[in-house]
């Protein structure tokens, strides 16, 4: 009785020294024969490379799988228990990604990972329609981006300036041979890199499927180093459904600096003139741009241009 409880705690501290080591990361078998030295300590190499093949079909019937590749050993996880709640969770991650974000694909293989083995009860809850849904749909398909996306965050995490050839909303290609990039935003259906440009020395934001030729320089952002953007500060009034609601929030720092029982000013803060505009344009005509004049007539420009287009005034 006694050699069975010495051989059981044995194994289990094998067990555990084995999951130690593997939870730092992929490892050769000499990697993990030396991690486990205090528990292999007299046990010679071809020995412990059979206990512990013994132990990784162990492990796999609790649940725990560890992938054999390559002479690489890689832990792959447990078999996690979720509550109802959790799989409410899941299911919205689930649905929030449109197979058109970038990383889709990353997100869809975790979600198989974690949902593999769920009960028939659980995959009941799981694949019911998740009715509170806020969907990140993209305008465009950005998977094809992904690669892109991920030199660029690897980029603004090292703090690395870049180059690159960027085509504009009318097609005209342009060489920006020094960015510093800083962040990767998305809104309005697209994804955006935040970053200075020493073409027009500003804070600008490039739409990442209009970059091509991406370069990263040889040289880094000292510390603290980073650019601000100019904000425009400007003033819109606002007639219609919207006066006698809250006022969404759609720009920064904005606040209601005028009430009339029919209209509301507002004074915001935008980041760029076409930002402004853009956002603005889907209130129709409830929406009305009054300082700065610069701003108030770029706006005046493109109704125009609506109008040319719907034959009004010609």
């Amino acid at each position: 009785m006694q050699q069975i409880h010495e051989r059981t705690t044995t194994m289990i501290r094998r067990l555990a020294a084995l999951l130690t080591a593997l939870r730092d990361g992929p490892c050769s078998f000499d990697q993990l024969y030396r991690q486990m030295a205090e528990v292999f300590e007299g046990v010679a190499k071809e020995s412990a490379r059979r206990m512990i093949n013994r132990d990784l079909t162990y492990l796999a019937q609790l649940g725990i799988q560890v992938e054999r590749n390559k002479g690489t050993y890689i832990l792959r996880g447990g078999l996690p228990v979720f509550t109802e709640a959790e799989l409410r969770a899941l299911a919205l991650i689930r649905d929030t990604f449109d197979h058109r974000h970038p990383q889709s694909a990353q997100i869809n293989q975790l979600l198989q990972r974690l949902t593999d083995h769920l009960t028939d009860t659980e995959q009941k809850i799981y694949q019911r329609r998740v009715s509170r849904q806020a969907t990140v749909r993209p305008a465009i398909d950005y998977a094809p981006f992904a690669p892109l996306i991920e030199q660029l965050e690897t980029a603004i995490a090292v703090r690395q300036p870049v180059s690159f050839c960027y085509e504009n909303s009318r097609k005209v290609r342009r060489i920006h041979r020094y960015v510093e990039p800083y962040d990767i935003e998305f809104y309005d259906r697209h994804f955006y890199l935040v970053a200075y440009t020493d073409n027009g020395s500003r804070v600008l934001d490039f739409r990442i499927n209009r970059i091509s030729a991406l370069r990263l320089l040889d040289q880094r952002l000292p510390p603290g180093v980073e650019r601000r953007r100019r904000l425009i500060t400007f003033r819109y009034r606002l007639t219609g459904p919207w006066v006698h609601d809250e006022v969404s929030e759609r720009f920064e720092e904005q606040q209601v600096i005028e009430r009339q029982p029919d209209s509301v000013v507002i004074e915001a803060k935008g980041r760029s003139e076409f930002f402004i505009i853009q956002t603005l344009l889907r209130y129709r005509s409830h929406a009305e741009i009054l300082h700065p004049p610069e701003l108030r007539q770029q706006m005046a420009a493109e109704v125009r241009r609506l109008a040319q287009v719907y034959g009004i005034g010609t």
